[in-house]
Formats: C-alpha cells, structure tokens, sequence
C-alpha cells in the first residue's frame, strides 16, 4: 500500500504522525510525508524523506494575527482572525497534495489538515483516514467546559462544530471549487461519516471512559502515539524543529550535570505557544520555586529565550522529554496532547496553563483524574503558579500520577493499533 501522510502544524501535529510512518514503512508499505518547513529537518532525522509544504508554523504563530488580532477586544477582528488562522496555509496544501495522490493510496492526516485532504481524496478517489490526539467530535463524557452534564458537554461540543464550520465553510468552498467538486452541504464531520470514515482516537482510554462506547468502531482509541525509543537517536539530546531551530537543548551545556546535582526539578514547557514575555515568566517561576524550595527547568520552546539569575531555574531550549521528564517531580505546561503524554507516562503530576484549543480539556481531565490542575496561562502569577504547585507536589497526588502513567497503553501499542487500522482501509 501507498500511504500519503499530509500534516500541517507544530511538533505536536507531527511527531506523533512520524511515529506511525515509520511502522508503516518498516511493514513493507510506500510512505510519503508533508510537513511544514519547520518540522522538515526532525523528519529527515529519523530517515523519512519529508515533502516540505506551505507556510512556517512558527512564523503564523509568532505573527500580529495571532499575537494581536486574535486577542483583540473586537469580536469582529477576533472571528475574523480566527477564520484566517483557520484555513492558513490551505491553498498551498491543496496544490501540494494533487499531484503526490493516486486512486489507489491513503492520505492520513491529522485535525488541521481534514478539510483539506477529505476534499483532494474525494477528487482522487483515494482513502481517508484521521488522526485525533484529542476528543473534537461530541460526547457527552469530554468536559468541554466547566460545569454541566452528558447533554450540557455534548451540546457544547456541537456548538464547537458548528463554529468550526462557520470559520471554514467559505474557504472549504474555495478549495472544493479549485478541485472541481460541488459546494459542502454540511459541515465536515458529516461527510466523513457518511464516507465511513476511520477517526483514531490517539490518546489513551482512561482518561475518557465512555467515549469509546459512545463513539463505536470508526473513532477507536488506540492509545498516545510517541517514537520508538530507537528512532529517537537519530533526533539527538535535543528535539529540534527543523532548520530555524536546530538547538540541542542547552547551548549552555551542562544539563546533565545540572539535573544530577540536586533534587528532581520541576519542568516548565509550553511548547510551540508564543510567550508574550518570557523575562517576566521566568521571573515568576523564580519567586514560585523560592516559595516552595524547588528547583525548576523552563524549556523555552518556540519562544524568545530569556535567562535567569537563580541557580535553581535553569533555561534551556528543546528538550527530548522521554529522556528529561522521568527525572522531574510535576510539570507545567500548556497541555498540548503530545505535553500532556509525555508528562503523563513519566508519573508526573501537572499544572496546566492553557492557552486555547483542546488545551483546558486536558486540562480538566487531568483535574478528573486527580493528576492536575489547571488555569489560563494569561492568569499565570507567582501566588497562583505557587498555589497549583503546591497541590500537585502533594504525595496522594504524585502517587496517582504515578499509578496513571504505569497503566497507559504502550505507545508502541498505539503505534501498532494504528498501523493496523490503517492498512485496513482503502
């Protein structure tokens, strides 16, 4: 078989997708990768050789659009940015993806990339198959938010769809247009399930029971997706997110004797999102760690790096968090799915401070499980940050992190479980 696998975004849309590309392959099957040009140089580090198409992730999420407009006291300018974000990039994906699929292959994609690749494998007569690392169709049994029962929850993840198709349907009517193919009636979810659609459900079962006899076979849970630990060699000490940020961590050095010289820290990530100030943020982690006599290790991410005085912060870059978390106490972080995996197969309790998207959900499913807490990243300050801390150091809530993470499944299960999903459609 020949699987196409178009995924647009940051590291968290695309490493765990590389997991499952490198199973495919090592079965026998012709893999194709699109990725951003950002996440080009990890793919070529683990052997793939990646088509690099469309804008810079980093440079949307570093842009006015989404620094300013979208938080915009104007709900025009917001909705209008929102609908911008939403499709960028599309144009460049779709004349992409035309001539790398044939009537014979299978596209795999992940959320950001659906509307795009469901229409280009329409047009080709080709297979579909998503790849979710979050709940985003409508359950009862997902917090989508605070408060509220099975009908509340499913009926505010309803409303999310119906805002989803609002922001999209006119540019999905453009890229449709450009394929030859009719005008959509209904918003996308619907059309999936009338194709049959697989929707894998890349995250693990336990921390949404209930949904996998709500949803049924086409959306299977198979468990969080991670690389094998010796694919992982080839990307180094450091994760790096291609040619704009090829860091190996600490350009300090000395990470390794750092962790070894004191207690387990507490690790700091908020992966690709834009910190607006990062001097001020470390100087809230160093008032926080004095408070509860911590040490902490901040992994700037994709934001501007900033330093710190404290010999009990440390700033690093991109670190490889299968190798840096199982030698923390809890973490804080954004709660991206891939952030909210790797923290919890490391038996780490977890504050998360959320910027948007799935990022509250898991948020309020780690809360569920007794794991974390959770508050917006823009209401992050030294009392609160000091506040969630120290509920999450507490020794019940440590010890059930630990429980939970030991019964995850394996991520090569996961990868395993997908690939075989995978081949069987078609």
């Amino acid at each position: 078989m020949r699987f196409v696998l178009a995924l647009p975004g940051s590291r968290g849309d695309v490493q765990p997708a590389l997991a499952v590309a490198l199973e495919l392959r090592r079965r026998g099957h012709e893999v194709v990768v699109a990725v951003a040009p950002d996440l080009a140089g990890t793919a070529q580090a683990l052997g793939l050789d990646p088509v690099a198409v469309g804008p810079r992730t980093r440079a949307l999420l570093g842009s006015d659009l989404v620094r300013r407009d979208m938080r915009s006291a104007s709900p025009v300018r917001r909705f209008r940015a929102l609908r911008a974000v939403a499709a960028h990039g599309w144009d460049e994906w779709r004349s992409a993806l035309v001539p790398l699929v044939g009537r014979d292959d299978v596209v795999v994609t992940g959320l950001l990339g659906q509307e795009v690749a469901a229409a280009v494998t329409e047009r080709a007569g080709a297979g579909f198959a998503a790849l979710h690392y979050c709940p985003v169709r409508p359950s009862g049994a997902v917090p989508l938010v605070p408060r509220g029962g099975h009908r509340v929850q499913r009926a505010a993840w309803s409303l999310g769809e119906r805002l989803r198709w609002d922001l999209t349907r006119a540019a999905e009517r453009e890229q449709r247009a450009a394929l030859g193919l009719a005008a959509p009636r209904v918003h996308l979810p619907d059309r999936l399930r009338d194709r049959g659609a697989l929707e894998v459900q890349a995250y693990d079962p336990l921390l949404v029971p209930g949904v996998a006899e709500e949803w049924g076979a086409r959306r299977p849970l198979v468990g969080f997706l991670d690389l094998a630990p010796a694919d992982r060699v080839g990307l180094g000490p450091g994760v790096g997110d291609g040619p704009d940020d090829d860091s190996e961590g600490d350009p300090e050095g000395g990470l390794e004797g750092w962790l070894a010289a004191g207690p387990a820290p507490v690790y700091v990530g908020l992966g690709s999102m834009p910190v607006p100030d990062p001097a001020a943020l470390v100087a809230t982690l160093t008032r926080a760690a004095a408070d509860l006599g911590v040490r902490v290790l901040m992994s700037s991410g994709w934001s501007d790096p900033a330093t710190s005085a404290s010999d009990d912060v440390r700033v690093v870059g991109p670190v490889d968090h299968a190798r840096v978390l199982p030698r923390c106490r809890a973490a804080v972080h954004h709660g991206g799915a891939g952030t909210t995996a790797a923290a919890l197969r490391a038996g780490l309790p977890a504050v998360v401070a959320w910027f948007s998207a799935d990022q509250p959900v898991w948020g309020r499913l780690l809360a569920r499980q007794g794991v974390g807490t959770a508050l917006p990243f823009r209401e992050l300050d030294a009392p609160r940050l000091t506040a969630a801390l120290g509920e999450v150091l507490d020794e019940g809530v440590a010890r059930r992190a630990a429980e939970l993470g030991a019964r995850l499944v394996p991520p090569a299960t996961a990868v395993a479980t997908t690939a075989d999903l995978l081949e069987r459609v078609g």
